[in-house]
């Protein structure tokens, strides 16, 4: 594996240790409850299959329908929120799409679809205008502010997303707007209650029985242990990620998420582990950074070198919009530096949020230019989100000068 990466990327479950792609969260083998859970999924995800295949045929006979359309694309979504191919999130766009065509008005189901599909491809000045349009078609509807006010979360736009979100506080429970409504708490500084919001949805979800629903359940553990995990919170991290795994085994994010704190809390082995078994089901070019710094931790620096040189190559050609998490991984390994800063400052021009500024500082001091770094997370801090990155690159800066 030492030559032709680039090449073999696709079977990036082989590098380093070998770990083995079915191996699960705790154990080398599924527990019997673990079985029957995988059995329940893949007969869930066969028949999401099967209806897809059925709507492309009814579709192909039949193209000038609106509602059909909007049905395939939100399968299509379904189906990349489950395996990371970023192909069905065009696939969910192009549906969207034709379904205007064929009905642009009285249409708002796909005007939301087509929201969703451009924001999971990171293209916001798209997805805000999708949005607009469908608050225009009702402009009373809480979900559909809540709606444009995530986008504007995204674009930076905070003192128009506020007032937005603030008049749904006494609705921030309902399900289609309580993820929404705590990304808005926690980004202007109010992570506490961001955090019991979730837990308030996610136990409303799991009162009607997860059974039919664990992905859902599992993304809201994802979430939670994805916060305890930022703020050092290891315990409740494990407790929340293991719990999302016991309903989805084989979640790409909750695998890699646990190679991150298995990284964080000193355990290498576990991190390439959890990592490998992410990366054996999605190529998410961060996990590739994870179990480079796992290797590294181990002191083996050709393993590692394999995984930052896979990270590299994943980030050539990106489907979509700008991914800032890859290219702070790429910063962090002090890779592309003077590309990446490039790609930054064109990424401001429309997308001016806390992250896209503290990415700009990151870049500036990776290039040594540590007065400037400084200047760029002045804009990062200012609307005091709560976010120990945002401060402990804050602080690196400061010790720089």
């Amino acid at each position: 594996m030492r030559t032709g990466l680039v090449a073999g990327i696709a079977a990036v479950a082989l590098l380093g240790s070998g770990a083995q792609a079915l191996r699960l969260a705790r154990t080398e083998k599924a527990v019997p409850a673990e079985e029957t859970r995988l059995h329940r999924l893949a007969s869930a995800r066969l028949i999401r299959d099967q209806d897809i295949a059925f709507y492309e045929r009814r579709i192909a006979r039949d193209p000038t329908g609106a509602i059909d359309l909007v049905r395939l694309g939100a399968l299509y979504l379904q189906r990349y929120r489950e395996t990371g191919d970023e192909a069905d999130l065009g696939s969910a766009e192009t549906a969207a799409r034709r379904s205007l065509r064929n009905r642009e008005t009285r249409n708002e189901a796909a005007w939301q679809l087509l929201q969703s599909a451009l924001m999971g491809q990171h293209r916001f000045v798209e997805a805000k205008a999708a949005a607009e349009r469908l608050l225009a078609s009702d402009p009373a509807n809480a979900v559909s502010r809540a709606i444009l006010g995530e986008v504007l979360l995204e674009l930076g736009g905070y003192a128009e997303a506020d007032s937005l979100f603030r008049p749904l506080m006494p609705r921030r429970f309902e399900a289609a707007i309580a993820p929404r409504y705590a990304r808005w708490l926690e980004l202007r500084g109010h992570v506490g209650d961001a955090r019991r919001l979730i837990e308030a949805a996610r136990d409303d979800v799991a009162r009607g029985g997860d059974a039919d629903r664990p992905e859902q359940l599992a993304w809201y553990e994802l979430r939670l242990g994805e916060l305890a995990l930022r703020f050092g919170g290891y315990h409740e991290a494990r407790k929340r990620l293991d719990r999302g795994l016991e309903l989805v085994p084989d979640d790409w994010r909750l695998l890699a998420a646990r190679a991150r704190l298995a990284l964080a809390t000193g355990d290498p082995a576990d991190a390439i582990r959890m990592g490998d078994s992410s990366l054996a089901r999605h190529l998410d070019p961060a996990t590739l950074a994870t179990v480079g710094d796992a290797w590294r931790a181990r002191g083996d620096s050709a393993a590692a070198g394999e995984y930052f040189r896979a990270m590299e190559a994943a980030t050539r050609a990106p489907r979509g919009g700008f991914h800032r998490v890859w290219y702070l991984a790429l910063l962090d390994h002090n890779i592309r530096v003077p590309e990446i800063l490039v790609a930054v400052r064109r990424d401001l021009e429309t997308r001016r949020d806390v992250y896209g500024y503290d990415l700009l500082a990151w870049a500036l001091f990776k290039s040594g230019r540590v007065d400037e770094a400084r200047a760029a997370m002045a804009p990062a801090l200012a609307w005091g989100t709560e976010d120990p990155l945002l401060h402990r690159h804050f602080a690196q800066i400061e010790a720089a000068r």
